[in-house]
């Protein structure tokens, strides 16, 4: 690929890459440009990808329709066909794998191209496919140090992340492989009540554009309540309709602008500053 331009942006902590082809299929080629023409400290590792025809700088944090989570009879299903009723695998703060409530989706957009980071692993072989701003958890659940959140973006090779083999209760920590990106066409960012979902096997936060996933968690209780409130009323709703238009739901674009005029601009993704602009 022919790179037209790249600079590093002290204020955003990312290296911005301008590239003349719609997308890079190499992440650490990329990194590597950077490296030899500008040498930034080691420690700084984030690398986001802004092309000309790209829409990846407006995204927020999702997934493409074709990954899939697991439901409670173990039967695999497509993000893009959940419906609000739906209860699939999740994980709690401490790792243990439960079922949670399907609630909503934040983003539901089936038309729109937008490139998304790969992270692969070996042993077992997983594939997690979601948008540079989106959450993921790395770490050891056993471990003192415990798990956390980070953008997908911040992913590095060497880092372990938590994945759910078979009908086990608990997470496995798995060593990141190979990461790339690939262009999907439709993006879903589903809701848990946990806030957690467990997508292709490996866990994921629900959230993205914010780093902190206790923060996004606690924001949005009004919509954990509100679910919890229409299931105690309404028991016996059909759950195979879904009352959502395509697009960004209006909640969680309130709760984008509302976190802009209240919180640092370091507390964002810098993509996600592009979405809120």
């Amino acid at each position: 690929k022919r790179f037209t331009t790249c600079f590093f942006t002290v204020s955003t902590r990312v290296w911005l890459i301008s590239m003349s082809a719609p997308s890079c299929q190499n992440l650490c080629q990329c990194i590597d440009f950077c490296r030899v023409l500008y040498k930034p400290p080691p420690k700084l590792s984030i690398c986001a990808f802004i092309s000309e025809n790209s829409v990846a700088a407006k995204s927020g944090g999702c997934f493409p329709g074709s990954g899939t989570v697991t439901l409670a009879d173990g039967r695999r299903k497509p993000i893009k066909d959940l419906k609000v009723g739906d209860r699939v695998l999740a994980a709690d703060e401490e790792g243990n794998v439960l079922l949670s409530d399907f609630i909503m989706f934040m983003d539901h957009d089936p038309t729109t191209k937008r490139q998304f980071i790969v992270i692969e692993t070996s042993e077992p072989f997983t594939k997690l496919t979601l948008t540079a701003a989106h959450l993921v958890f790395v770490g050891n659940a056993s471990a003192s140090s415990g798990i956390t959140a980070t953008f997908a973006s911040n992913v590095k090779l060497g880092d372990t992340i938590l994945v759910s083999e078979g009908t086990s209760k608990t997470l496995k920590s798995v060593t990141v492989k190979r990461i790339y990106t690939e262009e999907h066409e439709g993006s879903y960012a589903p809701v848990t009540a946990h806030g957690t979902i467990i997508v292709d096997q490996v866990l994921a936060s629900c959230y993205a554009v914010i780093e902190s996933h206790k923060w996004a968690h606690w924001a949005f209780a009004p919509v954990r309540l509100s679910h919890e409130l229409m299931t105690w009323l309404f028991p016996a709703r059909d759950s195979n309709v879904t009352f959502q238009e395509d697009g960004i739901h209006w909640y969680s674009n309130m709760l984008f602008h509302i976190g802009s005029w209240l919180l640092d601009r370091d507390a964002f993704h810098p993509l996600g500053i592009s979405h809120l602009s």
